[in-house]
């Protein structure tokens, strides 16, 4: 499923398994096969759409393999005996029937991205609904081998439209191999009070290699966040300063790389939250890496991405002054559709 998805031209969303009530010492509980897969979507089920909400007893959990730790992706509502996913009886019609189970969860998420596409037309590619899915998540306070990202909000309005006070922005497109690509941050002109938080999700379809599972994938992204364009480390620097975004500090090493910062994840998602007067054209530069067989390769294919990262302040007009900011370069996406009934 990996080789079919490695072009980034389809969205899967595949169920993580039922069996997550069996021995997890064993790994009886884990994820199955094939929602490791690195370039599809790994479903879970979450017991409630209501606060409060956890994964549902039943729903297989991770972590998944490196790279693709973070398994399942996400999770959706599936149902449990106290509050069952409610579906058309095969028996006997027209009754409804309780049930549960992943396999509900799974095309009820790809229900939602099915839901963006339809709103937006063809302009988002599959790996942007897939970031966007992420990016909404709830990821409240569970441990992520058992949630993933997080769980689904069920309403798709807080998927194509900005929350309060938030601006979000979506990147998508092509890499070449050893690329770098700088996608800005979108911020007003003028300098925000208060604390900010940015988040962003990066997504990007890979080829694999199935024959060598420490090096299953053969692209990997170095991502640099700059929060300052004014601040350089030297004098001779040609590039502002770098903070960390993704991993914990910049001098993590190839092994830290690997296990926390998902340098060779196909996923890539984190928010953080910094002082106003710290951010001044904020960007993220992106490094495309190429290997084959777990060593460097000049001969790879370009690769497909999307990035979506959101800025949220205490300023109530932000989506407008970035309008305002970013003027011919940033266009907003208009509905194709307009979808009344809500998912």
């Amino acid at each position: 499923m990996d080789e079919y998805l490695a072009d980034g031209r389809a969205l899967a969303a595949v169920a993580v398994g039922n069996n997550g009530e069996g021995d997890s010492d064993l790994g009886e509980a884990q994820i199955q096969v094939p929602s490791d897969c690195v370039n599809a979507l790994g479903v879970g089920a979450a017991d409630s759409v209501r606060e409060g909400w956890q994964r549902a007893s039943y729903s297989a959990f991770g972590p998944g393999r490196s790279p693709g730790r973070v398994k399942p992706d996400l999770l959706h509502f599936g149902g449990e005996d106290r509050e069952p996913f409610m579906v058309y009886a095969t028996d006997r019609s027209p009754q409804i029937a309780s049930t549960c189970g992943t396999s509900f969860a799974a095309p009820a998420a790809l229900r939602l991205a099915s839901g963006i596409r339809a709103h937006f037309g063809s302009r988002l590619n599959p790996l942007a609904l897939k970031a966007l899915l992420i990016h909404g998540a709830d990821g409240a306070m569970n441990d992520r081998s058992e949630v993933g990202w997080g769980r689904l909000r069920g309403d798709l309005e807080s998927l194509v439209t900005c929350p309060e006070n938030t601006v979000r922005v979506i990147y998508q497109g092509e890499l070449e191999p050893s690329q770098y690509l700088r996608a800005l941050i979108p911020m007003p002109d003028e300098q925000l009070d208060g604390m900010v938080e940015i988040s962003a999700t990066f997504c990007y379809a890979t080829a694999v290699d199935p024959q060598d599972p420490g090096s299953y994938t053969r692209s990997g992204l170095e991502v640099t966040f700059r929060p300052d364009a004014r601040r350089f480390a030297k004098d001779e620097s040609t590039d502002p300063q770098s903070k960390s975004f993704f991993k914990r500090t910049n001098y993590d090493s190839e092994q830290t790389l690997r296990r926390d910062a998902q340098k060779w994840d196909t996923v890539l998602n984190a928010k953080q939250r910094f002082r106003g007067n710290t951010l001044y054209r904020p960007m993220f530069d992106i490094h495309y890496n190429a290997r084959m067989g777990g060593g460097i390769t000049n001969s790879a294919n370009k690769i497909r991405y999307a990035l979506v990262v959101a800025v949220r302040s205490t300023k109530t007009d932000i989506y407008d002054a970035v309008i305002r900011a970013y003027a011919g370069r940033l266009e907003v996406l208009q509905p194709v559709v307009e979808i009344s009934v809500r998912t």
